[in-house]
């Protein structure tokens, strides 16, 4: 009885701590992946509309603005990053438990680093259920704007619930999942990557000590290390992924689109708006550990 109350108990903790770190991450990440997801849209296209991060960057706030160009449809990520980062640390942690009782071993024992890998991978799986739908919104969110200019279309932009109802009525709730196999193998690769950075590098400045507690800084390190292991990891799959969601087209597939990239633009067409991407990870991937780890200090 203790052992299932712990772990329920810490499942409730790792939900909350997850929501509060998820949207603090967030408001750091948003406007880079609004850069990110229009460097990948526009490279779809036949003639790209942009040729560097920096282009796309002056054009955006040129046109649009800081708060329509860069922070748009920031309801939407901000709930959908709560629900991610709590479900990638509950699924996280839960598995760890799980895996812990399976094997015999008392709750506080401490996994082998391969073993945290299998649990960050199932964690990833976990979660890409939860963000498949949020994502698909947020893409065909952020290049809204970018479809109404590139067209001369000076009407005004869906909003999301107008979004959200043309995706339910044009395809039901599967066209909620248009992209899910991109986004899992992402997630999957990506939070295997992430936890395993973060856990390698935190392993490596508690020197054996146990109880150790990382300062800010090592957690910032910590932090960016992981956020770079998860977008170098399967970034190709991203590249797909948004492709998929923010093209209009029914007939589009992960080989499809894998295909045409390659074809077109090459092995670099898969790391379109990787730079802007690496750059957004450290401060995000840093505020989301450090926001966790040290609200888990106050609470505990």
């Amino acid at each position: 009885m203790n052992k299932e109350r712990d772990i329920f108990r810490d499942s409730l903790r790792e939900i909350f701590l997850g929501s509060v770190s998820g949207a603090c991450g967030k408001l750091v990440e948003f406007p880079f992946d609004t850069i990110k997801v229009r460097l990948q849209y526009s490279q779809s296209l036949p003639h790209p509309l942009y040729n560097s991060t920096f282009h796309a960057i002056k054009k955006t706030y040129n046109n649009e603005g800081i708060i329509r160009g860069f922070y748009k449809g920031l309801k939407v990520p901000i709930l959908g990053a709560s629900m991610e980062v709590s479900c990638l640390f509950f699924s996280y942690n839960l598995s760890q438990d799980l895996l812990k009782l399976f094997n015999g071993k008392k709750l506080i024992d401490e996994l082998k680093i391969s073993e945290k890998l299998i649990c960050g991978a199932f964690s990833g799986i976990c979660t890409s259920f939860v963000l498949t739908p949020i994502e698909l919104v947020k893409c065909k969110f952020q290049v809204e704007n970018l479809k109404n200019l590139s067209n001369n279309n000076n009407t005004s932009s869906a909003n999301i619930s107008q979004i959200t109802r043309e995706i339910l009525r044009n395809n039901g709730l599967k066209g909620l999942y248009k992209g899910h196999s991109a986004t899992l193998l992402r997630e999957c690769g990506g939070s295997m990557a992430w936890f395993g950075n973060y856990e390698f590098i935190i392993n490596y400045f508690a020197n054996g000590e146990k109880n150790f507690k990382p300062s800010i800084l090592q957690l910032m390190i910590a932090g960016a290390g992981a956020g770079i292991g998860y977008h170098c990891t399967l970034f190709p799959a991203d590249t797909i992924k948004s492709i998929l969601q923010t093209n209009d087209s029914k007939n589009l597939t992960f080989t499809s689109v894998a295909k045409n990239i390659y074809k077109t633009k090459g092995i670099l067409g898969f790391y379109s708006g990787i730079g802007i991407t690496l750059f957004k990870s450290i401060p995000t991937s840093s505020m989301m550990f450090i926001a966790y780890e040290k609200m888990k200090e106050l609470i505990e």
